[in-house]
């Protein structure tokens, strides 16, 4: 029963993963994906995109929990929890930041070109 717990608390860190990249994607249409250039709004914008990702994080917990019937919280739950969210982060994520980055970066020289043909 624990290894099916753990491997659940795994899964639900990948599911976790995703929101993360939801509010990510959210973030950088927003305020760019260069945290270098943030401003005071963006660095608030950013607490709140993360309070909100704990927020979902511990729903979706608790929504396993219960429906699961887990009972106590244990160590290796929340060390699965926390190795799901680690293995998506360094997989899934890396691509989709890659390909953010890019549609971001295409939005903006296409802005640029555009602005400059109107002036000349």
């Amino acid at each position: 029963m624990q290894i099916f717990i753990f491997i659940t608390c795994a899964l639900s860190g990948i599911i976790s993963g995703v929101a993360y990249d939801v509010l990510y994607i959210v973030r950088c249409i927003l305020c760019g994906p260069y945290t270098a250039a943030y401003t005071v709004k963006d660095r608030i914008f950013l607490v709140a995109c993360d309070f909100l990702y704990c927020v979902i994080f511990a729903a979706l917990y608790i929504f396993m929990s219960v429906l699961f019937n887990f009972g106590d919280l244990r160590l290796y739950m929340l060390l699965g929890c926390a190795a799901g969210a680690f293995i998506y982060l360094k997989s899934l994520h890396l691509i989709v930041a890659f390909f953010v980055k890019k549609v971001y970066n295409k939005i903006n020289k296409r802005k640029e070109h555009g602005s400059v043909g109107r002036k000349a």
